[in-house]
């Protein structure tokens, strides 16, 4: 009897913690290793592509001051309205200028995307703000925060 209770206490739960001990592998399958910003940016990295510009916009600027202007490659047309979907209404121009600027994510990347913010419309951005806007962008990795004008020598 005094066996039994010994497997029971000790050896049953053994079965139950040793299948995950050493695997190299986390509680749903995936690598313990810890993915580098710098693999992904390899992974992102823009596509030779003489297309530099915007390819669309997706204009919130009546509800919330806002206006995504997506430039990289993966932003195919039905990939832009999906993600504009009925939030704003979709362009193949650029967004309107905006004097106190945006936050541009992933900058050169496939996916790479400006939001820009603007002092009139739904939800405007008071001039005291922009700093903390721009300060919270900028705090965001691969992310930063750009003037329209900063973006006149990059194309």
């Amino acid at each position: 009897m005094r066996i039994k209770n010994t497997f029971a206490v000790f050896i049953l739960p053994l079965l139950f913690i040793l299948p995950g001990c050493g695997s190299g592998e986390d509680d749903f399958g995936l690598p313990d290793d810890d993915v580098s910003y710098e693999e992904i940016a390899e992974l992102l990295e823009e596509f030779p592509d003489d297309r530099k510009g915007v390819r669309g916009s997706c204009n919130t600027i009546d509800d919330q001051s806002a206006c995504v202007d997506y430039i990289g490659s993966f932003w195919t047309e039905e990939q832009m309205k999906l993600n504009c979907g009925s939030a704003g209404v979709w362009s193949k121009n650029t967004c309107p200028y905006s004097e106190i600027g945006g936050c541009q994510a992933g900058g050169g990347t496939i996916t790479e995307i400006i939001v820009w913010s603007y002092t009139s419309g739904g939800q405007p951005m008071p001039l005291e703000a922009v700093p903390y806007a721009s300060g919270a962008c900028n705090a965001t990795i691969a992310a930063k925060w750009v003037l329209p004008d900063d973006l006149l020598g990059e194309q």
